[in-house]
This record gives structure tokens, sequence and C-alpha cells, in this order.
């Protein structure tokens, strides 16, 4: 008895290396049974003080990863925009691992999601494996733990490509402020609130994953849960961009109010209510509908250190002062009726003082925060 089971544990042995050598990226068997789940490496940890979305640096012009985080650069991210974008082969449905070393039998340190994730190329070897920087896709149920990691590893050479982006309209997500920048011809058009990933006890997966992608599937409507979300486009594996979440036929009661806030299981939220030019999440589905698809998203890091600028005093504003409680950018908004309008001016210096100080911001047109907010999340973000 004691032959025939170790006879069955050879057999069991030589198939398994056979199988992995036949996927050696799919199912390594010997590596499961000899090691534990690997652990984040030290380039993970969050940096303080980056004002980039990658800490490596490759030098090309235009390069996401080397761009600072403001969206009002218009010369640096009208570059930017433009900027062609190396992806992993194959369906983006599926994803390949990252490897500490140039070698299959290295172990796995992040999740790359195929043809649609954007990879920060930094050194192409002579030994078929390319260096790259990115942030790992990793899901609920990955083997690799490596939550929204940066990570710096490898992948083969051969299976990247370099895919040209539509470049009429971008869109760039900040985490740090919780706002949905969109970029017609490569110049700002609109921001719009959002909610991104909220990191709960138990469930680290929910974080939103940084970088770079591509908007490339129309999803429309889908249920999530006792709710559904409208308007979905797919961008990176199970990650969608979606307008909030609704219970019933039009009940945004639980969800709109966070707007602006993490709330999220991972996907994007975005606002439903229009701004003063009419977008919102139904506009941006719309817009990739009518031959925009493929386009380029870009989610920015929250990285401790980072700060939200105060505007400046004189950055006007406007109320209704005929019983309005909302104060707005504009003087006119989908949020007030026709007979308000145009609306009162002050200024952002003014908005501490009476009787502007009761005011809140307008979710439609989606004004500055008020100083004590942005102070707030800035604090939130002190190393």
């Amino acid at each position: 008895m004691k032959r025939l089971l170790l006879f069955a544990l050879a057999l069991l042995m030589a198939f398994t290396a056979a199988l992995a050598e036949e996927f050696p990226d799919t199912l390594d068997m010997s590596a499961l049974l000899a090691q534990e789940a690997p652990e984040p490496t030290e380039p993970s940890a969050p940096t303080a003080g980056m004002t980039t979305p990658g800490r490596e640096r490759c030098g090309q012009p235009g390069c996401i990863w080397e761009t600072p985080m403001n969206p009002y650069d218009a010369e640096a991210m009208a570059a930017m925009l433009t900027s062609p974008m190396t992806v992993v082969k194959g369906d983006p449905r599926s994803q390949v691992y990252l490897r500490a070393e140039p070698s299959e039998d290295s172990v796995a340190i992040g999740e790359i999601t195929c043809a649609s994730q954007g990879l920060h190329v930094l050194e192409t070897l002579d030994n078929g494996w390319t260096r790259v920087e990115c942030y790992s896709s990793s899901f609920e149920g990955s083997r690799v733990e490596a939550w929204n990691a940066l990570v710096t590893g490898y992948v083969p050479t051969a299976l990247l490509e370099v895919k040209q982006p539509r470049t009429k309209y971008a869109f760039i997500v900040d985490k740090l402020d919780q706002r949905l920048y969109i970029f017609e011809d490569g110049v700002l058009l609109d921001l719009l609130a959002v909610s991104t990933g909220l990191v709960t006890e138990g469930k680290p997966y929910n974080e939103t994953r940084s970088g770079e992608y591509i908007l490339w599937s129309l999803t429309g409507a889908f249920a999530d849960g006792d709710t559904t979300c409208n308007y979905g486009t797919r961008y990176n594996h199970g990650d969608l961009l979606h307008e909030l979440p609704h219970t019933g036929e039009d009940n945004y009661g639980y969800t709109e109010p966070k707007m602006g806030s993490r709330a999220s299981h991972g996907c994007i939220r975005v606002q439903r209510k229009r701004t003063e030019k009419g977008i919102n999440a139904r506009w941006i589905f719309n817009a990739l509908y009518d031959g925009q698809l493929n386009s380029r998203l870009i989610i920015w890091e929250d990285w401790p250190g980072r700060e939200i600028p105060l505007p400046s005093a004189d950055t006007p504003l406007y109320y209704n002062p005929q019983g309005g409680v909302n104060y707005h950018d504009s003087p006119t908004c989908y949020g007030v009726k026709d007979r308000y309008e145009p609306m009162t001016a002050f200024t952002y210096g003014q908005l501490d003082a009476e009787p502007y100080a009761e005011l809140t911001a307008c979710p439609y047109c989606v004004p500055p925060r008020r100083a004590e907010d942005i102070r707030a999340i800035n604090d939130a973000h002190i190393p």
C-alpha cells in the first residue's frame, strides 16, 4: 500500500510539472506549494510628497507617469493626453503576472489587465523581458494580494504592444479631490463629482486601482445588489465608470449625498446631475457611444503629502438671494429655475461671511469646496 501511494504521488508531481511547463503563467503548482502568498514589495509603499502618478523615470515626452498631477496645466495635459500607451496583448477580460525578476520562475508581485491597462515602460532588456511600472490590478480573489500597489517588475517583451487611444475626449479621475476632469481635444472642458472605492475592514480590494486605462466596452445599465447603475463603461477587467447607483425607479437618496467622497466598491461613480454645459454620466456614455469608445481614462493616486490648492479669494461665485441654499460657479445652473437667473455674484473670499456662510455647494455645477473642507482633506493626507 505504501509503495502504491508513493507511486501515485510521483505520478501527480510529474503531471504537475508538465502542466506548469505548458502553462507557466497560469498555473505554477510547485511555486504555490513551496511559497506563501507574496507580500507587497518595498516599492509598493506610499511615498510622501509624490506629485506624479509613478516613481520611476523613463524621460519620454508626454509620459503620464512623470507628468505632475495638475489638471490645470494646459500644456502638460495636452501632451500627456495625446501620447501613445503601452499595453499587454490579449483579451481585456484576462490578466498576466508582473514578475519580480525577468524569469517565469520569479515570484509574481502584481497583476496586469490585458489590452486596457497602460504600463510605464522603463527598460527593454536583451533577454526577452521588459521592466515596467504600474499599479497592480489585484481584485477580490486575486492570488497576488497587491491591492492598488505601485510596483516595478518584468513582463515578456513579446507580450507588449503600443496603442494610440482616441484623443477627442480624455478623462482624469483624481482620488484626492474626488473629481472627474473631462478634456476635449486636450483642453479642459468640465469637471464632475465622483465617488471612488472605499476601503473597509477586510476589504482592501475595494480601493480603486490607479493608473492609465482605455475605456473599451459599453455595458449600459447593470444590477449591483439591490441597486441599479446606469451608463456603465468597462475600463479595467471588473472595473467600470458608471452613474451613481439608485434603488427603485429613480431613488438616489442614499448615494447622491456621498458624491465627492469615497463610497464605491472599486468602480467610479459619476454624478447624474447636469453641469451648466449639460455634462453628466449620461453625456459621457453618449459621447463614447458616438464613435469615441477606446478613449483614455487616467486615475491619479492620492499620495500622502498631496494637497488640494485653495481657490483664489477673488474667484467668482454666485447665489440666488431669493431663498437659494446653494452657491454656484456660474450665473446660470440647471439646479436653479430660469426666473432666478442670472444669479447674484460674490467671491470665494466672502464665502464664510453673511449671507453666504450657510450656503452649500451646488450638486449640479460642482463649485469649489469651502476652505475648511479643503483643509480637512489636506490634513488627512499629511505624511
